[in-house]
């Protein structure tokens, strides 16, 4: 089996299983990391070459070594029946993106439908139940920007890469050297040319960039606000881990210097000025970052009359805290209460909140515990550093495992006779594509415009990335390894999927609801097409 020696094998349904688990856990977990790593750049760096193009070709990593050691080693033969495993990730991943993501975004960032006064029927933000029913299929729904539907289109182009290789196959020709050379270059220059677009036009990549900074914005907001209530000898946190509301009104009084019981916009601006926040070595008030602090601003001032009340000061901070504590939840780490002082030096996946029992533990321990200082702020390079190390990390880990995956695949399919195409069309997608996949749920059902426009680009970029660099690297093994193209009944699937997906989101902003169910049918779908073609028809 796979060229790292010392790794188990096994023949049985048991030994197989427990081996793609294993190894799809550590997959995951590379891809975890490179995710983690990406979004650390997002914090300090601004769209161009590092977010144009090193970010999408990194997030197609885990599918790329997936297929490359599908048909790497071995012989031409054993190259032939494996890279099927390589087939069905790409095309598993390519739909489940399609598919899964796609509606289940669609489900969980869902709003109430409202028609405009130009006659436009839009999504209504944070809105579900207040106009319409919450599962009223035809008046609930999303809607996306306009830049989100070129990034459609951009995906359906893309698309038509596969139809080098797959129309000789059509005719017959499954061994066309020259098509598979010719499948390669243009794929190379697709994905050049997709990397020079995101460059160029990095809409995508504002939108990463502008959450990253939002969040990182929000925590070091909060350990500031309670730095200050501890100065002034208080806690901004009750032990439940609620808003202490004695601790915000003090807060929100310091900064009303009229004392007339709102912060107009100069009190704002000296509130930001006071917590002292900034953004790669620069106060956010300065005219460099003013989207930052508009968001902030439009964050405290909820009804926009340019009055932020006491109301919607401990509003905005309990939906602070709330939005940390369910980061680190979902991130499964937790920190101690008393960090909550921390500036955020840890990322903006980072943790914020504590975990109230193992505090209580150490309280009970000591009956006197020391304030611990907070840690001070990473800076640019220290940022750099631990993203670099992350990525680094990640990748190793994929490039090593993804081998062993492979073989582990392909045994579990001689095992239960079952063919390594549709293995690895269920499995291996939710290994490489898994952090991305709950990452678009999470983000989605925000139920802003902002967000679900977010998750549907990164769907498109995405499935472009696998039309363009993962194909590419197939077409390598197809053209270099001399291996036949036998996947007409995978191809025509996958096409289907994407073309089906690209004929909605090409057409309109918003999606309704009931738009969810047959897009979610494609993926079971999928699977029972393919298996007609290639055993009822034929196809190969």
């Amino acid at each position: 089996m796979g060229f790292i020696p010392g790794l188990p094998e096994s023949d049985t349904v048991t030994g197989t299983s427990f081996l793609m688990v294993s190894y799809g856990y550590i997959l995951l977990q590379g891809a975890n990391l490179i995710s983690d790593g990406s979004e650390l750049l997002l914090e300090v760096l601004d769209p161009g070459i590092i977010g144009g193009l090193v970010l999408p070709v990194l997030g197609a990593v885990p599918d790329a070594a997936i297929i490359l050691m599908s048909g790497l080693g071995g012989t031409v033969e054993e190259a032939q029946e494996q890279v099927a495993v390589g087939m069905g990730t790409l095309a598993g991943s390519t739909i489940m993106l399609l598919t899964i993501a796609w509606a289940g975004s669609l489900w969980l960032g869902r709003c109430d439908l409202i028609t405009t006064d130009d006659g436009r029927v839009v999504a209504k933000n944070k809105t579900l139940g207040v106009y319409n029913g919450q599962y009223d299929l035809y008046r609930t729904g999303v809607t996306t920007d306009t830049a989100t539907r070129q990034t459609s289109w951009t995906m359906l182009l893309s698309s038509l890469l596969y139809l080098i290789i797959q129309i000789p196959a059509f005719t017959g020709h499954t061994k066309d050297p020259q098509a598979a050379y010719i499948a390669f270059f243009l794929a190379l220059a697709s994905l050049a040319l997709y990397c020079v677009y995101q460059v160029v036009s990095p809409d995508l990549q504002k939108k990463k960039i502008q959450k990253a900074r939002t969040q990182f914005m929000r925590i070091q907001a909060i350990g500031e606000l309670n730095r200050l209530a501890s100065e002034q000898g208080n806690q901004l946190l009750n032990p439940d881990l609620t808003l202490n509301l004695a601790a915000a009104t003090q807060l929100f009084n310091s900064f009303d210097d009229d004392q007339n019981g709102t912060l107009d916009a100069s009190e704002v601006k000296g509130l930001l000025i006071g917590l002292s926040l900034n953004f790669g070595g620069k106060s956010i008030c300065e005219s460099s970052h003013p989207d930052e602090v508009a968001k902030l601003q439009q964050e405290l001032d909820k009804d926009g009359d340019g009055q932020v009340t006491l109301d919607e000061f401990t509003t905005c901070l309990q939906q602070w805290i709330g939005h940390k504590m369910a980061a680190a939840a979902e991130m499964r780490v937790c920190v101690s209460q008393q960090r909550l002082s921390m500036t955020p030096d840890r990322g903006v996946h980072e943790r914020l909140l504590a975990d109230a029992e193992a505090e209580q533990d150490e309280e009970d321990n000591n009956n006197e515990v020391e304030e611990e200082e907070a840690p001070e702020p990473m800076t640019p390079m220290q940022i750099y550093r631990k993203a670099t190390l992350k990525l680094v990390a990640g990748t190793t880990l994929i490039v090593v495992f993804a081998d062993p995956m492979v073989d582990a695949v392909s045994a579990f399919a001689k095992a239960t006779s079952l063919p390594p195409f549709f293995v690895s069309f269920i499995i291996t997608p939710f290994a490489s594509n898994a952090s991305e996949l709950v990452s678009s749920l999470t983000f989605a059902a925000k139920k802003k415009k902002r967000n679900i426009s977010l998750t549907y680009s990164q769907v498109y970029g995405a499935v472009t990335m696998n039309n363009t660099m993962c194909f590419a690297v197939f077409m390598a093994l197809v053209a270099f390894r001399g291996l036949a193209w036998t996947f007409s009944a995978e191809v025509t699937v996958t096409l289907l999927a994407i073309w089906a997906l690209s004929f909605v989101a090409t057409r309109s902003l918003t999606f309704k609801l009931w738009l969810a169910i047959p897009v979610m049918c494609i993926y079971p779908g999928s699977i029972a097409l393919a298996a007609f073609l290639e055993y009822g028809l034929g196809w190969q």
